[in-house]
């Protein structure tokens, strides 16, 4: 324990503070509680459990946690999961409920510290396994730390719970604006910006001043390239795979701008490039826009949703055929680069606000660790 003990601060057990629930509910079905919380639900963090399931097609039996209860997951202890419930419900045997012994502790604080890096050092420690170590109640019940008087308890929860506030609000709010992209984009590609005229076509109903055309005739496809082990060199240009940018290469095959998408692996992820790069021979890239805006086929290709043609196999393949008789919305190029500008614009709002939420973030997990940073053992 550190030495250096605040003036007002005393030490503490995890046991004098909280207690394991084990009750048992046989048939979680037909139970009455309808949410199911197991370790997938639990993210690293979060103070608060975000995620659950359904307890109708449960037939073993769980464990009961009441709201306010914190669940903890005891498998896999380096994926640090402890977060408060606020409703009632049942959880795997694999998560330990932990309750607040009333009066020990400031409402509130308790996840505060079960997510400090001070208690996961601990619980990482103690955990013993093979395959998945498991930490046992008992050693956590040993954990050891400081508590301040129940004033500056209240304080530092009051400060981590606002912060823990806006991180959720952050995150609606990106989760929201996910949302109205996705409905903006289809406004875009089948009203466009300021018609007042429309007609039918092969593909429903678009402005008047628009022509439909095949995705042949919008742009061209060609397949990566190939890249060995014994050809990659070190270097700044960056190689695209299905997945995104795995690495980088000291040779650029294709010159920007450039669209690439998966074709083996990972189907259906969109990629604008604007810098030299090299298309791995997992993907599709455009070689040829024909005139059309680069951002505009980038953007519809993002819509149109590329996995449709993911058959399910072992290993799903986008084939070059399967756009061949695609037909796709063909505004003037001053509209298609309108509607590609607006949805950049969108998108870098939506990156924003995501940016400033994983901000947030990191800085409670700082003060967490700086307002108990005396706790550590």
């Amino acid at each position: 324990m550190n030495s250096c003990v605040p003036n007002g601060w005393k030490s503490v057990k995890l046991d004098d503070v909280a207690e394991e629930t084990s009750d048992r509910v046989d048939n979680p079905s037909k139970s009455g509680y309808e949410r199911f919380i197991g370790l997938e639900h639990l993210d690293s963090g979060e103070l608060t459990v975000r995620r659950w399931g359904s307890t109708a097609d449960l037939l073993s039996a769980m464990k009961l946690f009441k709201s306010g209860d914190i669940l903890i997951g005891r498998r896999n202890a380096y994926l640090k999961r402890a977060s408060k419930t606020e409703f009632d419900g049942v959880c795997s045997g694999d998560a330990y409920v932990v309750r607040e012994k009333a009066g020990t502790i400031a409402e509130g604080l308790l996840p505060i510290i079960l997510n400090s890096d001070s208690f996961w050092d601990y619980t990482i420690a103690h955990a013993s396994g093979t395959m998945s170590k498991r930490a046992k109640w008992r050693d956590l019940a040993e954990y050891s730390f400081l508590l301040p008087s129940m004033e500056e308890q209240c304080r530092i929860a009051t400060t981590l719970w606002a912060a823990e506030d806006c991180i959720v609000k952050g995150e609606r709010f990106v989760s929201a604006a996910e949302r109205a992209k996705q409905v903006l984009m289809g406004v875009l590609f089948s009203k466009g910006i300021g018609h007042t005229e429309f007609q039918e076509t092969k593909i429903g109903v678009i402005p008047k001043k628009w022509m439909v055309g095949k995705f042949t005739e919008l742009c061209q496809l060609q397949r990566g390239f190939d890249l060995t082990e014994a050809t990659r060199k070190n270097g700044d240009v960056p190689v695209y795979s299905s997945s995104g940018v795995s690495y980088n290469h000291n040779e650029a095959k294709v010159e920007p701008p450039g669209v690439v998408t998966g074709r083996k692996g990972i189907i259906g992820k969109v990629f604008f490039v604007d810098k030299p790069f090299w298309p791995h021979d997992t993907t599709l890239w455009v070689t040829d826009f024909k005139m059309n805006d680069p951002k505009y086929v980038f953007w519809y290709l993002t819509f149109f949703k590329l996995e449709r043609f993911d058959a399910s196999t072992a290993c799903p393949t986008l084939n070059r055929n399967n756009l061949t008789d695609v037909q796709i919305p063909l505004p003037p190029l001053p509209e298609q680069r309108q509607i590609a500008a607006t949805l950049t614009r969108c998108d870098e709002t939506i990156a924003a606000a995501h940016t400033n939420a994983g901000a947030v973030k990191a800085l409670k997990m700082k003060l967490i660790n700086e307002m108990l940073g005396t706790q550590k053992t």
